[in-house]
């Protein structure tokens, strides 16, 4: 039984209890004691098949009182059997009294009766009480008084029980975290069908988390739980077939999952299907259908949605530019502990965009991001280290904290890196590894960084084997198409001081650049490759976004949803 309302919103903290040998129809609806729901209508169809030969007569007459609506007659019949221990009437009394059947809703009472059940031993008391304590209704809030009640419980093999211990396990809550368990115990309920486990052991797998990587797996169970009509795990559906994970990229098919999964008002779902419509990826790009999408996940209060929302009003893109509004966005996202939020927050108090400057309160909003590793905001602490921004210049910890973005494959951090060695500024001079950044850099489609490296090529330096001022004036126009140069990047080359030639040739280059998403390979096919290879390859934090500011297109599903 879940002590929730009948018919929960599937999104919600909503978790429903089954017992191990009871078979219940449906997911999103709330478990009933009764065998038949006493409320008809939405949730009608969600029974529990009681073996009648085990229930007392005065509880068996309860049940079919219940399913009359006479609630009255109910409670008469299910009282004194229950107080001669029998554990069906008792898990009914409960129930009434939770939710407010024929009596005043009393979860103090629902909870004594839960409690006579499960000393008893009974799995989905167990479960029920558990879940009590965990809420703090009817009992005090006690997260590991739950625990107990639920290992009590998933002991016995009662699913919910097993998919409630490692949501518990999972965050550390009322039990030492542990991943490991927490994909155990979701695995035992998985195999039993419950679709909640197999959506998030899923995601276990997807994340490697308590068990080996392996996209198959978490493909295959996602599927489990999709169909049977779970939101969860058909937004995870609409990811997986976007990104390639463990099945080929299939755009239609994941602008399918992400409509089922929306139509069921999954924010997730909501959110990924709006970024799918605003790229036009399984469908023609609909910016104002997007927009909708996006601001109604946005409203439902998911960070990640909050921050697209945010982007576009920043950007102009599908919306009139607002910056205040981009901020507020932002503002709300921060407030989830959102790193990009946090991040993006940051940004435009340290720029002064849509709201007054702080620079003391843009490096909080930073500091908060970079301790959950968002690489941008590392990339961005570098950037006022190196400026003075709200303490002291020091070129070291700019240095540190560009470093440590650019380990996580951050693209505007190997910029930064390699504009220190182009410069000589806090580190030797040295052009070879400055044209390593700008080169890894480039090849993530940061402008900046193409911008930067135009110039190495135009005047030969860091390995070049020959100068080549039409290529880096054509590396420049490239650049500056996405977006204009900033005063902290090198000179901008004139293409006036071309000769007429040459321009026509830098022309051609800039439209072989236009042609071929490999810049690289088309520069070295002309210019012939210098004597440095790009760096490492990126991660997901290197995306080609130069202004500091950071959002995924697609959210990736979370092991802690509920």
């Amino acid at each position: 039984m879940n002590p929730l309302p009948a018919c929960p919103d599937p999104s919600s903290t909503v978790r429903v209890s089954r017992s191990s040998n009871r078979s219940v129809s449906g997911v999103a609806c709330a478990f009933r004691v009764f065998p038949v729901a006493f409320h008809v209508g939405a949730c009608a169809a969600l029974a529990l098949a009681l073996a009648c030969a085990s229930v007392r007569a005065g509880t068996a007459e309860g049940y079919e009182a219940g399913r009359r609506g006479d609630y009255a007659t109910a409670l008469r019949e299910f009282q004194p059997a229950a107080e001669k221990g029998d554990r069906d009437a008792q898990l009914a009394l409960a129930d009434m009294y939770l939710r407010g059947y024929g009596v005043d809703a009393d979860p103090v009472v629902a909870a004594r009766w839960f409690r006579k059940a499960a000393d008893q031993g009974d799995p989905r008391a167990q479960t029920n009480l558990g879940f009590l304590y965990e809420q703090g209704r009817g009992v005090a809030r006690d997260f590991e008084e739950a625990a107990k009640w639920y290992r009590k419980a998933a002991d016995q093999g009662e699913a919910t029980a097993q998919s409630n211990l490692a949501y518990m396990a999972l965050i550390g809550r009322g039990v030492p975290q542990d991943d490991m368990q927490a994909a155990r115990w979701a695995t035992l309920a998985a195999q039993q069908g419950l679709a909640v486990a197999q959506y998030r052991l899923g995601v276990f797998y997807t994340n490697g988390q308590g068990v080996e990587r392996d996209d198959v797996a978490a493909l295959r169970w996602y599927k489990a739980a999709a169909d049977q009509g779970d939101a969860r795990a058909q937004s995870a559906l609409g990811w997986v077939y976007s990104e390639g994970r463990g099945v080929p990229r299939d755009r239609a098919a994941s602008l399918h999952w992400l409509q089922l999964s929306a139509a069921q008002g999954d924010a997730t779902a909501e959110h990924n299907l709006g970024m799918a419509v605003l790229n036009g990826r399984g469908t023609p790009a609909d910016p104002a259908a997007a927009e909708r999408w996006i601001r109604k996940s946005a409203e439902a209060g998911y960070a990640p949605a909050q921050v697209s929302l945010g982007l576009m009003y920043a950007a102009g893109d599908a919306v009139i530019a607002d910056e205040k509004q981009a901020v507020e966005w932002y503002q709300k996202a921060a407030a989830q502990g959102n790193a990009s939020g946090q991040n993006n927050l940051g940004w435009m108090l340290a720029n002064g965009l849509g709201v007054a400057r702080d620079d003391a309160a843009a490096l909080r909003q930073f500091r908060l991001a970079a301790r959950k590793s968002n690489a941008f905001a590392m990339d961005n602490l570098g950037w006022m280290a190196e400026e003075g921004r709200g303490q002291p210049v020091d070129e070291a910890e700019a240095q540190r904290w560009y470093r440590l973005a650019e380990a996580r494959g951050n693209a505007p951090a190997r910029n930064h890196l390699a504009l220190l060695y182009a410069r000589g500024k806090g580190v030797p001079r040295d052009d070879v590894a400055a044209m390593g950044g700008f080169r890894a850099a480039s090849a993530q489609g940061l402008a900046p960084a193409r911008h930067n490296l135009g110039f190495m090529v135009a005047n030969g330096l860091g390995g070049m084997p020959r100068a080549d001022p039409a290529a880096g004036v054509a590396l420049q126009s490239l650049a500056r198409e996405a977006s204009p140069p900033s005063p902290e990047e090198l000179p901008t080359l004139d293409p006036a001081r071309l000769s007429p030639a040459e321009q026509a040739r830098s022309q051609q280059l800039l439209a072989a650049f236009k042609s071929n998403p490999n810049v690289l390979a088309v520069l070295d096919a002309v210019v012939g490759p210098p004597g440095v290879t790009s760096l490492g390859q990126p991660s997901d934090n290197a995306g080609p976004s130069g202004n500091g500011t950071d959002g995924r297109a697609m959210s990736p599903p979370s092991a802690t949803q509920r």
